[in-house]
């Protein structure tokens, strides 16, 4: 097929050179981008200046009608010189992307292991004496991870239906940390917790009918003791000493599905009732007599009553604020909604009164060290007219400092510098601070004209929570995971470290559960893997949407015309070219994060192991290390943040991108340091005015000092409860949004560097940047082009 002719573009006149031959049949590279490749073919730039001389010829401008007869106009040759459009893209850092998707998988090995390994319902729900969870496991003696083996079906569902343990002496296990892992006494499982005080004493003289009745209502035993067999008090007596039943139950209530009593957890001046009621155990054993089996109310109530009282406070609060919670749920929701309109206004208003607040701002640092200069020197003035003195000696009113002349003399000179010097910056900087509120105010018309911009961070949000929920599984399954350990009992009844193991999954007589043995040294590796999976994959998922992000604004940026060449879902595009080309090099700067942020674990890991260590020098390097650690994490973020911006816009691999950036920003190192401050102070007005806003709004409504008509007045507890979670919710709804603005600045002026950089304003490397920003520079296109 023969080779179509180039249409010359009719906003330049070309002559042909003497000293070179036809136009080269590769196709044509940007002077100004080395990796810029054009198709030569109907649209393609002007050849080389090497191979042609350009004259400009503005008198044979030819009109936008005449574009039909493939005439080239000066906006569709802007149009070539966008690097998103005309940028030969491929994969990049494919072994980095490999390397994460092996990782992932011995990541999926890891949560195998633990599955294999583990049971998180030993975490969740107690287990009795015979190795059964209360609440979950059917009747009979089995592992849970084998139940279909082990299960005795004649007494199936019994232990499904008995959801809370109990403690048959309670005083051999008073400690709530002790109870949780397990203690020396007979636990079983319960489908009530004891509802009265009794002790087996009670029953010397009862009858065969009244020892029956309380039997069946009252007394708890094990599982192989046949109840309806014993009527007499030394049948019961024999039992009781052999630890096969209970000899004494007292009111409990279940506190994580465990029975404990119910004095613990009532108000304080109700134990003191109790203890002189008859309600208790000491006036049982006044009545029907004592042994040894049967405990003091001192000794189940606890010893210090000052632990008790925080015990006892801790459990209503909490109803309360659950009490609370539910009254206002739909209050909250409201105003943290409200919150997120706020901060969608917000961007509205720095749109538009960006540089007015910026500005403003100034001035008011400037007026405030301006009076403070003039106040302390008028105050050193009169001090000094006064015949004040200076006392130097220690005053504990600290007041006194301030009725000496030097004190004031002090203050102004500091203020005096301070003012001098802030006036010379901004002075200096004037400029700077122009161009950083025209960048941001271009990234609010970016971020107008793509409102998916501000959705587009739920889907990061929900990625987030997805990985938590991986990491938190995967964690519990590993922390749960160990041998069950049995051991027989002694001829005392009791168990120790030292009694003989037995087989937990058989019905072995006096075969007691104690606990779980770990492999501690490979749980810590696993779990060491599995928190760097965490960190990795968090890292990852925040980079796949900062680089989307940062497409979309940066397609926004080299449009032309930004009505109609700006694409259709740009944020959609964007993620999608980078999960097509780019996630090794997302991989790789999640990576180097990652590295350093479990280094900082490892090394909190290693000063909580230390401890209480009077080695001050090992101490001071720890403190030094962690300090520098946190410095290179906020560098290597800052530094991978500007790489992903720079792979949206060219594509290229992390490592020429993250170099490229931060050449470009230390070659406009005071450019860079101005727009991240001014940016900052509008960001951070934004998120305190928002906070601020809707927590006093919350606090005048859930206080009761303001009514709305029509809306129910609430009443509360603790008002502050809601408040707390709006005032929370508002300031994560703003910095939200405020992320999103913060990338559409950055993104913004990123590309506003590398067109101030590579382009000059002629016919063939026009200006990308909005006329504003051209007139702030100084400079102007050579032919206006359209930038709608």
């Amino acid at each position: 097929m023969a080779r179509k002719k180039r249409t010359m573009p009719a906003a330049e006149v070309y002559e042909k050179s003497d000293s070179f031959g036809q136009l080269p049949s590769a196709p044509p590279i940007s002077p100004h981008r080395m990796d810029h490749i054009y198709p030569d073919s109907y649209g393609s730039p002007p050849p080389l200046h090497q191979a042609y001389h350009v004259q400009p010829a503005r008198a044979n401008y030819v009109p936008d009608q005449i574009a039909r007869f493939n005439v080239i106009k000066p906006d569709r040759l802007a149009k070539r010189h966008n690097p998103q459009l005309y940028t030969k893209r491929g994969c990049t850092d494919v072994f980095c992307c490999f390397l994460f998707f092996v990782f992932l998988c011995g990541w999926v090995v890891v949560a195998s292991l633990g599955i294999m390994w583990g049971d998180p319902q030993r975490l969740i729900y107690p287990t009795d004496s015979e190795f059964r969870r209360c609440g979950v496991d059917q009747g009979g003696y089995y592992n849970f991870r084998y139940l279909q083996f082990f299960q005795i079906f004649t007494n199936k569902d019994i232990f499904s239906k008995r959801p809370y343990l109990f403690y048959f002496d309670l005083t051999k296990c008073i400690s709530y940390a002790t109870a949780l892992g397990g203690c020396q006494t007979t636990q079983i499982c319960v489908e009530e917790c004891p509802s009265q005080y009794f002790s087996y004493l009670q029953l010397r003289t009862a009858s065969a009918a009244e020892i029956q009745n309380k039997m069946k209502n009252v007394v708890y035993c094990t599982d192989d003791v046949d109840k309806s067999t014993v009527t007499t008090f030394v049948a019961l007596q024999s039992l009781v000493q052999r630890g096969k039943c209970v000899s004494y139950t007292v009111k409990s209530v279940p506190v994580l599905q465990r029975c404990f009593p119910e004095a613990i957890f009532n108000a304080v001046d109700n134990v003191n009732t109790v203890l002189n009621s008859s309600n208790s155990l000491d006036y049982l054993k006044r009545t029907f007599g004592d042994d040894a089996l049967i405990p003091q109310d001192i000794q189940i109530t606890g010893q210090s009553s000052e632990v008790m009282k925080s015990v006892v406070e801790d459990q209503p609060v909490t109803h309360k604020v659950i009490h609370d919670l539910s009254q206002t749920w739909w209050q909250t929701l409201i105003l943290i909604f409200a919150a997120g309109m706020l901060s969608f206004i917000w961007t509205v208003i720095m749109r538009l009164l960006g540089s007015l607040l910026i500005w403003l701002s100034i001035f008011l640092v400037l007026g405030a060290l301006g009076f403070g200069a003039g106040f302390s020197w008028i105050k050193w003035n009169n001090l000094k007219a006064t015949g004040a003195i200076d006392d130097y000696s220690f005053h504990p009113a600290f007041d006194a400092y301030f009725e000496m002349p030097t004190t004031w003399f002090v203050v102004a000179i500091a203020t005096s510098v301070l003012l001098v010097i802030f006036l010379l910056v901004i002075l200096f900087i004037r400029q700077r601070i122009s161009i950083a509120c025209a960048l941001i105010s271009e990234s609010s018309k970016a971020i107008g004209s793509m409102m998916s911009t501000l959705v587009f961070p739920l889907f990061p949000f929900l990625l987030h929570i997805g990985v938590f929920a991986l990491w938190g599984s995967i964690a519990i399954w590993l922390a749960s995971s160990g041998q069950e350990i049995c051991r027989m009992k002694e001829t005392n009844g009791q168990v120790y470290n030292t009694s003989t193991k037995c087989d937990c999954n058989a019905k072995l007589a006096g075969c007691t559960y104690v606990g779980i043995e770990k492999e501690s040294d490979t749980i810590f590796w696993l779990q060491v893997y599995n928190l760097f999976a965490f960190f990795w994959l968090s890292c990852f998922v925040t980079a796949l949407g900062d680089i989307a992000l940062a497409g979309a604004f940066a397609s926004y940026y080299w449009a032309r015309d930004k009505r109609h060449d700006v694409p259709t879902f740009p944020v959609i595009r964007a993620l999608n070219r980078a999960m097509r080309y780019n996630l090794g090099s997302i991989a790789f700067g999640s990576l180097i994060i990652a590295i350093v942020k479990i280094i900082r674990v490892m090394l909190e890991y290693i000063d909580h192991k230390l401890g209480k260590s009077e080695n001050k020098a090992v101490k001071w390097f720890l403190m030094c290390l962690k300090c520098c650690f946190w410095c290179l994490e906020m560098f290597f973020k800052f530094l991978t943040k500007n790489a992903y911006i720079m792979i949206a816009i060219y594509g290229k691999n992390f490592f020429s991108s993250a170099k490229d950036s931060f050449l470009l920003i230390t070659r406009n190192i005071v450019r860079t340091v101005v727009v991240h401050k001014v940016a900052g102070i509008l960001l951070f007005l934004g998120k305190a005015m928002i906070t601020l806003g809707m927590g006093i709004l919350s606090f005048y409504y859930f206080s009761g000092r303001w009514v709305v008509e029509g809306v129910p007045k609430v009443d509360l507890y603790y008002y502050f409860v809601p408040i707390v979670i709006v005032v929370i919710g508002s300031y994560f709804m703003a910095d939200l949004f405020f992320d999103v603005y913060e990338m559409a600045v950055d993104t913004t002026f990123i590309c506003f560097l590398e067109d101030s950089e590579q382009n000059d304003g002629s016919l063939e490397r026009p200006y990308f940047m909005s006329q504003k920003l051209l007139e702030i520079l100084g400079t102007k296109n050579e032919i206006p082009l359209h930038t709608k």
